[in-house]
């Protein structure tokens, strides 16, 4: 498990308040992993015809655990995160049940971080939607004592 497990539960539980109104619950982190739960309620349903999960609750748990597997490649509690782009293709209709989604980072650079995403309800091999999330990273510098003072 990540070192920081707790404070990345409560951070995405607790802290968040747009987390904490739509209920995501940390099921797993790890170094460029992170899965989320989204329980089901009534009020996620975007289609009342079908019955499905509204595809901006879909979008925005992707973006949620894309920071969040983004935020496991930070040194410093001062290195900051934000979305520069979130891209979400809808495989199919999210049915009135839970929902998970899990992302993994591809590449973490300097100042970009790319994002992989998928959500689905019980098998990961038949997903809702698969997502692609670009993520800009302001990193701390950290003072390295053996560098010359200038």
């Amino acid at each position: 498990m990540h070192e920081h497990q707790d404070l990345f539960k409560s951070i995405i539980e607790d802290m968040i308040p747009f987390n904490k109104l739509v209920g995501f619950k940390l099921l797993e982190v790890r170094q460029d992993f992170v899965s989320i739960l989204i329980p089901y309620r009534p009020e996620l349903i975007g289609d009342i015809r079908r019955g499905s999960i509204h595809g901006g609750v879909i979008a925005a748990a992707m973006d949620a655990v894309g920071g969040a597997a983004a935020a496991t490649t930070l040194k410093h509690e001062n290195d900051k995160l934000s979305t520069i782009d979130l891209r979400v293709d809808y495989l199919q209709p999210g049915q009135a049940r839970d929902m998970i989604t899990e992302a993994t980072v591809v590449k973490s650079g300097s100042k970009v971080i790319f994002i992989r995403m998928v959500a689905y309800h019980d098998h990961r091999d038949k997903p809702i939607a698969e997502g692609r999330g670009v993520f800009s990273v302001s990193r701390t510098k950290l003072h390295d004592p053996a560098a010359p003072v200038s």
